[in-house]
């Protein structure tokens, strides 16, 4: 009997041993058969996605117009371009007619709405200086106007989008002041719900009488802080904005070099650096932060000339290449070397910048420039000359290669990309 039930026992497993590798082996074959699936699925994927080629890319150029313009100008509002990102070349697709000094532009980070500036002013209550909404039809392209609300200053020249894309947030150059307006579900403006006025002068009684806000910045760390860059008072002023009242509080400032007339700045992609680009002085301070709630530390003060050139030039904007490594300026002014791209190397421990030289760009007053998405391309926006030239970045070097891509167009002073 006990023989019998060993006996049994034996088998007994001898059955399930079976049985469990051939569970096992239907298992392994069920998830090979996934994994080729799964395999096939990516594979198919990736041909399609190769197929259909790189997302497009698309430029928006904000320009000045003729009528009420500051300054005058020849453009007729918008133009829109589609840029081929392996050449650099550019093609016409679009213009948004009918805005008047659509001088500087901001892309919703949905992609789906455009802001502009109406860079208006005449002294007087009569004529403010507007922002303009326009929605954007991705798939075929087109445009359509969705409303203007009063800037709440007069020569708006500079505005941007928080993250969350519920708020807008503008600079009025003669105006002295900042304003926040709210952004509806369906990307129009609302009136201004907080309107900051900037107080006190500078040393340069030519430029500086007043307050001037020239650019509104948003800050690396937290998600509705940010900065504003005066011209007028030689301050970077530190703010934050109230998601649910969108009222603009002010936490801190830093002062730059008296009488610099700081215009523009640019925070490093990668490290706690900050770049001013002074107007008056044609010179570019780097800083070091740590929090929006203080000052940021002067670390180096450098020319956007060679040294020892007498040559005067008023910088125009500044960009950090998305790579960390490079720094550009744009120089205005009278001559070749005056109207020119400033080169930097970053050093990687401390921030500071090493002048690498000058690049004509085969124009005059470049207002702006753009580091296109693929980070090849550099271009630049000359306003007096009426063209936009396409540069080559040496991705070792830092400096920038001259192409036959010069492309006519009005008074161009803004250049914003969207990719889609």
């Amino acid at each position: 009997m006990i023989g019998g039930l060993f006996s049994f026992g034996v088998e007994y497993r001898n059955v399930k041993n079976k049985v469990m590798k051939l569970i096992i082996r239907q298992l392994l074959c069920c998830s090979l058969v996934l994994s080729s699936c799964q395999s096939a699925s990516e594979g198919e994927q990736k041909a399609q996605e190769a197929e259909a080629g790189p997302s497009p890319v698309f430029l928006f150029i904000g320009t000045y117009t003729p009528k009420e313009a500051v300054p005058a100008g020849k453009a007729s509002g918008i133009y829109v371009y589609k840029m081929d990102t392996e050449h650099g070349t550019l093609t016409k697709i679009d213009s948004i007619e009918g805005p008047l000094n659509p001088s500087y532009l901001a892309i919703h980070p949905n992609g789906r709405y455009l802001y502009a500036v109406n860079e208006m002013a005449d002294g007087t209550d009569a004529v403010l200086g507007q922002v303009s909404a326009f929605s954007i039809d991705a798939g075929e392209m087109k445009f359509q106007k969705l409303n203007t609300v009063s800037a709440q200053g007069d020569a708006p020249c500079h505005l941007t989008i928080t993250p969350d894309g519920k708020h807008l947030l503008v600079a009025n150059y003669v105006g002295g002041n900042i304003a926040a307006f709210p952004i509806a579900s369906d990307g129009a403006l609302g009136e201004a719900t907080s309107v900051v006025q900037h107080e006190g002068s500078g040393p340069d009684k030519g430029r500086q009488k007043e307050p001037h806000a020239h650019m509104v910045k948003l800050f690396p760390i937290g998600e509705n802080n940010f900065v504003s860059v005066d011209l007028g008072i030689d301050r970077v002023l530190h703010y934050q904005l109230d998601e649910n009242t969108g009222q603009i509080n002010g936490v801190a400032e830093t002062p730059t070099s008296p009488g610099a007339g700081p215009r523009h700045l640019d925070f490093h992609p990668k490290s706690s650096w900050v770049y001013v680009v002074n107007e008056l002085n044609h010179t570019i301070e780097v800083f070091h932060y740590t929090t929006i709630l203080a000052p940021f530390e002067r670390k180096q003060t450098i020319s956007t000339l060679s040294e020892g050139s007498q040559a005067q030039a008023y910088p125009g904007a500044i960009k950090v290449h998305p790579n960390g490594r490079f720094l550009y300026a744009s120089n205005r002014g009278q001559t070749e070397e005056e109207n020119s791209i400033a080169m930097y190397q970053i050093d990687a421990e401390n921030g500071q910048l090493t002048f690498l030289g000058v690049q004509s760009v085969n124009g005059s007053f470049p207002r702006d420039f753009e580091i296109d998405p693929s980070g090849k391309f550099l271009l630049v926006a000359n306003q007096k000359s009426n063209n936009v030239v396409v540069y080559t970045i040496n991705l070792e070097t830092g400096t920038l290669e001259e192409t036959e891509l010069d492309y006519e167009i009005n008074t161009p002073v803004c250049l914003k990309f969207l990719t889609l």
